[in-house]
Formats: structure tokens, C-alpha cells, sequence
């Protein structure tokens, strides 16, 4: 498989011209994706307990939205046209859907959210609307239209169940079918309408809000400061309004709040433990019962693997797995590191105590597991 989609030379141009800039349509990037998956298996994964799905029905102005899990029945009774179903985080389920996030790797996995794909009936979409974040669009098997705009108007219809524009201009239309991609960058107006059944793979990339950001910074202040003292008046006189408090106690306070001090490592720490931190319906299965020294022993003939559903960074000397944050030496932190970009370890790697002791605490909460595809 190669590193990207794009090479190293198309990958920069686009960087270069097109990320965040305006949209780009390359034609056949990746046909054999269309036999990735099909309307059975789409299905079977929207009735999954563990999984976010969402049935969208209707067209025009007026939407119908329903939330998994759904049962298969369900899908016997909808109409011939005019429904989608999507389903989120596909990527820790299905391998292609894994492998094609990879192929994205000339963006930072910082960047990194999930792959959701969609089926849809003939006229299936959901409605004119716009993200907040960059997407690609990967078509699978059949064919739809996009109609793309970078309008300024972006008032949404009330009441509606989706973020559905109130008034749409198309600028420029497409038709895409297996292996086109689809470019957009954030707030591009856009309108996708099945012709035929088709299933459509988004890889989205994240972009925190600055409230968002701040409001995680603080909570992760609260967890982490430590200040002395506390508030003293000790030349305190009546005053005529017992209600009232005055400058100086206001002064004083002003002080204490802006004692407060923090570090780029501090906001590297929660950084990277946010963009880490697992979507909430995911739950690691504990590996079964291996003694450490065993570990060890099958890792270095078998090598390792994160867990389709882990994330993991690095900044610093700092390491990042789900959520969670590492220190390791710097003769571990390579090895760690490799695994963080590769996804996987092979066989043989040189690994030093700390690394093999935190591989191993890794491995027994579901974060990492052995290479199944080489023998033991």
C-alpha cells in the first residue's frame, strides 16, 4: 500500500494549493474500493450496540432522522428512494476503512477524526449543509452528484432535524462515481444526491473549536493546579454596606487568579490526552492472561499492533495513548514513537525494559495486541 493517496509530489501541491483554500475533484484515485463494502454489511454494522448510526429519510424541506442501533427489519419497510444510512467510526471496525484513513497520512493523525460511510438509496442524501472541519469524500460503488458552493450564507432551515442550509446556490456540480474523491474544506456549502445506490466514505479531520479548546484547558487546570495560601484581610473595619465587597478584597483576588502559571508542556499534555481520548462509545476488550516475560517473548518474534480503535500521539517527550499520558526514556520513546507513526512494531524491535514494561500494561487494557498475521 502506498503512504498516501496522492504520492509525495501531489500530496504537497495540495497542501500547498488546495487545504483550506477551495475544493478538489481527482477523478479514479481508488476504484477498488467500491468491493470494500456493500448495503449488507453497511447494515449489519448500523445494528451494532457499539456503534453510532443514524437513518436519515426525506429530501427537500422536509427530514426525517432516526438513531441506531436498528434492527434488520427495519430497513425492510423503507421506501425506494430517498433515504441514507450513515454510520460513524467504521474505522475500528472494518480493516479497509482503517487502511484508507492511513492512505491519509499526509495530514497529521492530530488531525485525524473518524471514517464514517454511507449508503444510500436512489435520491438518498442529507440535504444542503456545510462542516466545520475539512473532509474528503471517497466514493465507493455507484455514482452521486455533488453540488458545491462557497457561499457566505450559511443560515440554517429552523426546526429541522438537520443542519439543512436555508438557501442553497450550487456554484459548481459533479458527478463522482467509484474511486472519485471529493475535497472540501471547512464551511464549503455542499449537496450530495445518490443516482443510483451508492456508498460514500467520509474521512473526516477534526478541527477543536476554540471554546471547546479553552473550556478543556481549564478543566484540565482544575485536575492539575496546586496553589498556597488563601484569602486574608487581617485590617478589616465595619463598613456601612455588610452586602458590598470592596476593591481591595476584589484586588486581592485579582492576584490569586493571576498567579496562576502554566507551561507549553501543560498544554501539550492536554492536547494531547483530548485528541487521543477515545469516542465514547468505544470499549477495549482486556487481552487474555500472558505473563509479562511470555509478552516479551511472542512481541519480539510477532511484533505488535495498536488496536483498530487507539489513538496515539507524540510531542516532547511525551507519549499519548487513549486518553492517557507516558514519560518514557528516550531509548524507549523510539521505539514508541515508531508504533505511534507505523501503527504497528515488527518483530525483533529493540526494546529496552521501560518499553517493554509499558507495552505490556498497554497490551493488558486492549491498547495493543500481537501481530496476528505472523505465527507465534
Amino acid at each position: 500500500m502506498s503512504n498516501n493517496l496522492l504520492g509525495a509530489r501531489g500530496a504537497r501541491r495540495f497542501l500547498k494549493e488546495f487545504w483550506q483554500k477551495k475544493p478538489l475533484l481527482a477523478r479514479g484515485v481508488l476504484p477498488q474500493l467500491a468491493a470494500a463494502l456493500d448495503r449488507a454489511r453497511v447494515i449489519e454494522l448500523a445494528c451494532r450496540d457499539d456503534v453510532e448510526s443514524r437513518l436519515v429519510i426525506g429530501s427537500r424541506t422536509t427530514w426525517r432522522v432516526e438513531h441506531g442501533p436498528f434492527r434488520r427489519r427495519d430497513f425492510a419497510q423503507l421506501p425506494p428512494r430517498n433515504w441514507t444510512l450513515l454510520v460513524n467510526g467504521v474505522e475500528n471496525l472494518v480493516p479497509a476503512a482503517r487502511e484508507l484513513q492511513q492512505r491519509f497520512s499526509f495530514i497529521p493523525y492530530a488531525r485525524h477524526d473518524d471514517v464514517m460511510v454511507s449508503y444510500a438509496a436512489p435520491g438518498g442524501g442529507v440535504g444542503p449543509h456545510f462542516d466545520s472541519y475539512d473532509v474528503f469524500l471517497l466514493q465507493g460503488a455507484g455514482t452521486r452528484r455533488w453540488q458545491v458552493s462557497a457561499q457566505r450564507d450559511l443560515a440554517l432551515l429552523d426546526a429541522a432535524p438537520l443542519k439543512i442550509l436555508r438557501r442553497f446556490r450550487p456554484q459548481r456540480v459533479w458527478t463522482v462515481a467509484s474511486g472519485d474523491l471529493l475535497y472540501l474544506p471547512p464551511r464549503y456549502a455542499h449537496h450530495g444526491v445518490a443516482i443510483s445506490d451508492c456508498i460514500t466514505w467520509s474521512i473526516g479531520m477534526r478541527a477543536p473549536g476554540r471554546q471547546e479548546m479553552a473550556a478543556r484547558f481549564l478543566e484540565y487546570l482544575h485536575d492539575h493546579l496546586q496553589l498556597d495560601g488563601g484569602y486574608r484581610d487581617p485590617g478589616l473595619r465595619p463598613q456601612r454596606h455588610p452586602a458590598a465587597f470592596g476593591s481591595a478584597m476584589l484586588r486581592q483576588v485579582r492576584a490569586m487568579v493571576d498567579s496562576i502559571r502554566w507551561r507549553d508542556a501543560d498544554i501539550a499534555r492536554c492536547l494531547g490526552e483530548y485528541l487521543t481520548e477515545p469516542r465514547p462509545n468505544v470499549v477495549f476488550g482486556h487481552a487474555r492472561r500472558m505473563p509479562a516475560a511470555r509478552f516479551a517473548r511472542a512481541a519480539g518474534v510477532r511484533g505488535l499492533r495498536l488496536d483498530p480503535k487507539s489513538r496515539m500521539l507524540f510531542s516532547g517527550r511525551m507519549v499519548f495513548i487513549n486518553g492517557e499520558t507516558a514519560t518514557p526514556d528516550a531509548a524507549a520513546r523510539q521505539a514508541l514513537r515508531e508504533l505511534a507513526d507505523r501503527r504497528c512494531l515488527p518483530p525483533a524491535a529493540r526494546l529496552d525494559a521501560a518499553a517493554r514494561d509499558l507495552l505490556y500494561q498497554w497490551y493488558r487494557a486492549g491498547y495493543i495486541e500481537l501481530d496476528g498475521t505472523r505465527p507465534a
